[in-house]
């Protein structure tokens, strides 16, 4: 997921080999989200179906998430499985939903929930936890929403 939801907001994840034939564990290396650059196009259309959810997505998190309709829609061109990407974007949207809607929360700290989605989509480890950069909630509640996730 090489989307960039807001700017610096996520350490993103990615995963190298230690280039052993053996089972290591596979390394897991913080990246800056600024040196990120987007991979090329591998969906030249998305069906009226997809652009229907992705439309859905932009609106529930474009509070949090200042990219435009169109920037959403090219991200999504980028994904080698367009409607596998969806779904994880689907299942962050609905737990973005829940968890803020039961609570007074303020931009910011709806911001950490997003940003603590993103992490529990990628990995719920503790090194995900600590590597959250949380401006508002705690560390046991970002717990609790990768719990709830």
């Amino acid at each position: 997921m090489a989307r960039a939801v807001i700017p610096s907001l996520l350490a993103f994840l990615g995963f190298g080999c230690a280039g052993q034939v053996d089972r290591q564990q596979p390394k897991i290396e913080r990246v800056d989200t600024a040196t990120l650059k987007p991979g090329p196009i591998q969906q030249e259309r998305l069906s009226d179906e997809q652009l229907r959810r992705i439309t859905h997505l932009h609106e529930i998190l474009a509070e949090v998430d200042p990219s435009s309709l169109e920037t959403w829609t090219d991200n999504f061109k980028r994904d080698m499985d367009p409607d596998k990407e969806i779904a994880v974007w689907e299942r962050i949207a609905k737990a973005y939903t829940n968890y803020v809607s039961q609570r007074k929360l303020s931009l910011e700290a709806k911001r950490d929930v997003l940003q603590t989605l993103l992490v529990a989509s990628m990995s719920s480890d503790e090194e995900g936890i600590k590597s959250l950069k949380l401006n508002v909630l705690t560390q046991d509640e970002a717990r609790a929403i990768i719990k709830a996730f």
